[in-house]
């Protein structure tokens, strides 16, 4: 008798099992430690747990200790990039007599 009148407080409780699928739990800190790949500045990869579910973990290259040309490479690619501006000309030499015939009334 008890288990019927406090089954419905228990499973109006529960969300359905689509809930984590569609968003992800917005916790600020995570109770557990998950297993993640870090990924080291050479390419290799290191299997760690991490505070936060992810796939990959990725380390910051250390610029100083690449040649000349690799830090150019990596600069240029961090910059913007600037697009070309197109000159809009516009041609104003319009003529409204041209249209008129557009706009008289037909008579059938």
């Amino acid at each position: 008798m008890l288990l019927k009148n406090f089954l419905p407080l228990i499973i109006s409780q529960r969300s359905n099992c689509y809930r984590s699928s569609i968003t992800r739990f917005s916790r600020d800190i995570y109770s557990r430690l998950y297993p993640n790949y870090l990924v080291l500045p050479d390419g290799s990869t290191i299997r760690i747990r991490y505070s936060e579910p992810r796939h990959l973990v990725k380390l910051p290259v250390d610029i100083a200790s690449l040649s000349e040309k690799e830090q150019k490479t990596r600069l240029l690619r961090r910059s913007a990039v600037q697009k070309d501006k197109m000159e809009i000309t516009l041609d104003t030499t319009y003529d409204p007599t041209a249209y008129l015939n557009k706009y008289t009334k037909q008579t059938s």
